[in-house]
């Protein structure tokens, strides 16, 4: 497995290779002697399937931002004018990230 996580790793960093053709990925591939259903998962950009092959699950990051008091005070301002705007409503909300 250290294999394919070295090759994704050196995909994500090597533009030249992020923006490969298959058949350039396929020569990198077998250079790395990656197992052929995990290369077939990566030139088909299937993540699921990569995920099941390597035995692992892909994690899942949530991260909170709480409303200071004086923010606030400023969305209830701003709702009465067009200035109240996407910026203040936001602060609030909740942001997901997904790490494969």
């Amino acid at each position: 497995m250290s294999d394919v996580i070295e090759l994704l790793e050196k995909m994500g960093s090597d533009a030249r290779l992020f923006q490969a053709v298959d058949d350039e990925i396929a020569l990198a591939l077998a250079d790395a002697k990656v197992d052929a259903l995990i290369g077939e998962a990566i030139l088909s950009g299937n993540a699921h399937d990569l995920h099941a092959l390597l035995n692992v699950e892909p994690q899942s990051c949530f991260q909170t931002f709480p409303q200071r008091e004086d923010e606030d005070e400023e969305e209830q301002e701003g709702d009465d004018s067009e200035e109240g705007g996407e910026s203040s409503k936001q602060s609030g909300k909740a942001r997901a990230l997904e790490f494969a």
